[in-house]
């Protein structure tokens, strides 16, 4: 397969911070860290550890092929890989298969790494779903595919995963009716799993039924389907980018 383009990186610019690139097989992160990092020593330890956890993961659906292919909660033994383990874990919450939360359980195991070697604040990028521990606020764009205007959250200080999917666009499978859906918690693998389950939504109503259904993990969550948006938690309150 050939690498998606992520043009939308050009605007990924946080102030402070310096980024490098981890392409491993269909895993492409943009990761961002303080300027007094080493980004070449940082790039070759997450290669690594991306490397591992690709290995563990497709070793572990040869062997259970249903892990890939469940569209519902499936059961891991207890000595499966950890990164297999928290995505099936993580998918009960929501009641979609384990794979929905495959982009978040990178970002996840990528922050740790992080924090392991030193870094203690970070921004990740994963195929659009994010992870991001830091001090200062962070502006996070919102791209739905059939809108002109673009619109933006404000995310506080602290850790978070803010997950999206869409029907319209990217490869990922969708059932649903969505241009976008977006969730925000504080565990990336949380916000991957329900973001594929609010992106599976087919009308307005079924997506307010949705949103009042999450954990109380979730601190925020928006829908934009069919020209309107369902939104839940002040954290998920867009507002509009002016000149855009």
């Amino acid at each position: 397969m050939k690498p998606e383009k992520r043009s939308y990186r050009k605007l990924q610019k946080p102030e402070g911070f310096k980024s490098f690139e981890v392409i491993v097989g269909e895993s492409d992160l943009w990761i961002g860290v303080p300027e007094k990092f080493d980004c070449k020593a940082l790039k070759r330890e997450v290669e690594n550890l991306v490397r591992d956890l690709r290995a563990q993961l497709n070793f572990y659906i040869e062997k259970h092929p249903e892990f890939l292919r469940s569209l519902k909660p499936v059961k891991v033994e207890e000595l499966s890989p950890l990164i297999a383990k928290v995505m099936a874990q993580r998918c009960k919450d929501c009641s979609v298969g384990p794979m929905a939360g495959v982009a978040g359980a990178f970002n996840f195991f990528v922050g740790r790494k992080l924090e392991e070697v030193g870094v203690k604040e970070f921004l990740i990028e994963n195929g659009g779903d994010i992870y991001i521990k830091r001090k200062l606020e962070t502006l996070v764009l919102l791209l739905p595919p059939s809108r002109e205007k673009r619109y933006a959250l404000r995310i506080p200080p602290g850790e978070w995963g803010i997950s999206s999917s869409s029907s319209k666009i990217g490869h990922s499978l969708s059932l649903g009716n969505t241009e976008i859906a977006t969730v925000i918690a504080k565990d990336p693998i949380l916000s991957d799993c329900c973001a594929t389950h609010l992106g599976n939504s087919k009308s307005v109503e079924e997506a307010l039924e949705k949103v009042k259904e999450l954990p109380g993990e979730v601190k925020g969550a928006l829908i934009v389907i069919d020209g309107k948006f369902v939104i839940k938690g002040e954290i998920a309150k867009p507002y509009l980018i002016k000149g855009a």
